[in-house]
């Protein structure tokens, strides 16, 4: 959200803070509604999966009972309602299909009968979510329009977040296989997965590339995004010698936390890149100290975030570049 109001600001639309208010509202909600259906649709492959990691196989709160599902799918019926109610005070109908694609995908990602990551669908749909129609929504809540730089900058993010979803999936893949729900891993099988993942980061790195040559995203947009690349190749490496293969969960975890957290961290340098290039500009210094400080919360969440992973886990499972040696459960 922070990035999509970046580049409305960039594009020299005054920033709308209420309606910025809104947008970052909608998704939290349409976030924390996806989680709550996901735990409940999801239960029976959770139950099923023992080398489950602190970033995948579930919350496991209904897998251990500490909630009973019934609250699960009440709170996310509760959330998808206050979602719609949003979307109806949104002020132009570009805002409201846009934000009802979003709700609609997010509900049915897991719940029946559509069961879009049962379906090989999943993946597309999270990056479809995130990476598209959040940003749009916001973006047009502030400048009734979807800029080129806007979707120039996501496009790479996007291909990112599917290869991000594929090794979430790569990591319940014997699970999921179990209970008949069909990831992209599952019906490709693990290797052809990790190829389409790593093929992925060369893919998103070369179109941020030919974007900024084509003049859609400054250069220095495209040398701030261009900076998470060292966390591709890192991903690289371990896919690459096995990291996922035999799901042991002391191996995976690192993976599947820096590759969650790579894209968040690529959209936080692209709105950065934007920032900057905004203030080189002379936009408006009122919307860059606020959108600053936005970008300034990320940073401070993202370190809170990594502080508890080590917390959690050994130190040297959560390095980039060592890998882990810790078993934790049984492999199915």
């Amino acid at each position: 959200m922070g990035l999509a109001v970046a580049v409305s600001v960039h594009q020299g639309y005054p920033l709308d803070l209420p309606w910025y208010v809104v947008a970052q509202l909608f998704a939290w909600t349409v976030h924390v509604m996806t989680h709550y259906c996901n735990e409940y649709f999801d239960l029976e492959a959770d139950r099923a999966n023992v080398y489950f990691t602190p970033w995948t196989g579930g919350s496991r709160a209904l897998v251990d009972g500490s909630v009973a599902p019934v609250v699960s799918l009440g709170a996310g019926f509760v959330l998808f309602s206050a979602s719609i109610l949003m979307v109806a005070v949104m002020p132009s109908w570009q805002a409201r299909v846009l934000a009802t694609a979003a709700v609609v995908l997010a509900w049915f990602y897991t719940a029946p009968p559509v069961r879009l990551n049962y379906r090989g669908a999943g993946e597309l749909t999270v990056a479809a979510i995130l990476n598209g129609l959040w940003p749009a929504v916001a973006v047009v809540l502030q400048a009734g329009t979807v800029p080129v730089l806007l979707l120039a900058v996501l496009a790479p993010t996007a291909v990112l977040q599917v290869a991000r979803m594929m090794v979430m999936n790569l990591g319940d893949r014997r699970s999921d296989a179990m209970v008949g729900k069909r990831t992209l891993p599952v019906i490709i099988g693990y290797q052809p997965a990790v190829h389409l993942i790593v093929g992925a980061q060369l893919v998103a790195y070369v179109t941020l590339t030919v974007f900024a040559l084509l003049d859609w995203v400054p250069w220095l947009v495209w040398a701030a995004m261009a900076g998470t690349a060292p966390l591709s190749a890192w991903l690289v490496r371990q896919l690459r010698g096995g990291a996922m293969r035999d799901l042991e969960p002391g191996r995976m975890t690192p993976v599947v936390f820096w590759a969650s957290n790579h894209v968040s961290l690529i959209v936080a340098a692209a709105m950065l890149g934007v920032l900057l290039d905004a203030a080189r500009r002379s936009a408006d210094t009122g919307a860059l100290a606020v959108l600053g400080a936005v970008l300034a919360g990320y940073g401070v969440l993202f370190a809170h975030r990594l502080w508890l992973a080590r917390r959690a886990e050994p130190r040297h499972l959560l390095e980039p570049g060592r890998d882990g040696e810790r078993r934790a459960g049984p492999v199915a």
